[in-house]
């Protein structure tokens, strides 16, 4: 749809500082160098699909801000209650992350996503990003040895996967 207008300049906006993002985490991921090793996949690819995404998610904005496009008459809108949501989860996550572990503050956080995506089903969206969490935790710490923070549950975790003593002679 178009407005008669040949430009949106919220959505220029937006398009630009995407774009900008997008253009300043390629430049400081080239800026890395190079890291020793002869793996052909290295610390910097992920960074640089992100930013290939965002560059094409920023051009396209901008490309169709320029040609006076929208997504919706009355504009977007905007669902505060999911927002909220995510957002609670995120600074749960941030600040239970040390103290209580990976694993409780990634199920906490999959719990308030699933709701903010309307699930009412708390007690089975517990137990999937509970075990989801788990499986995260496992593969980070034991299968790339990565350390996430275990808290209560990552020590009973690693308790477990711990080989077993030899008996004293």
């Amino acid at each position: 749809m178009t407005t008669g207008r040949g430009l949106r300049l919220g959505e220029a906006v937006l398009g630009g500082a995407v774009l900008a993002l997008g253009l300043f985490i390629g430049i400081e991921t080239w800026m890395l160098g190079g890291v020793g090793g002869s793996a052909p996949v290295g610390p910097r690819l992920f960074p640089f699909l992100i930013a290939a995404g965002l560059l094409a998610i920023g051009a396209t904005l901008l490309r169709e801000a320029l040609a006076g496009r929208i997504a919706h008459e009355r504009g977007i809108e905007l669902d505060w209650r999911a927002v909220a949501l995510v957002s609670a989860g995120l600074i749960v996550e941030m600040l239970l992350i040390e103290y209580a572990g990976w694993i409780v503050a990634a199920t906490l956080l999959f719990v308030l996503v699933a709701r903010a995506f309307l699930s009412r089903r708390i007690l089975v969206d517990a137990a999937l990003g509970l075990g989801l969490a788990v499986l995260a935790f496992v593969v980070f710490n034991y299968g790339l040895d990565l350390g996430l923070p275990g808290g209560l549950p990552g020590e009973a975790i690693e308790d477990f996967l711990a080989p077993a003593e030899p008996a004293a002679e």
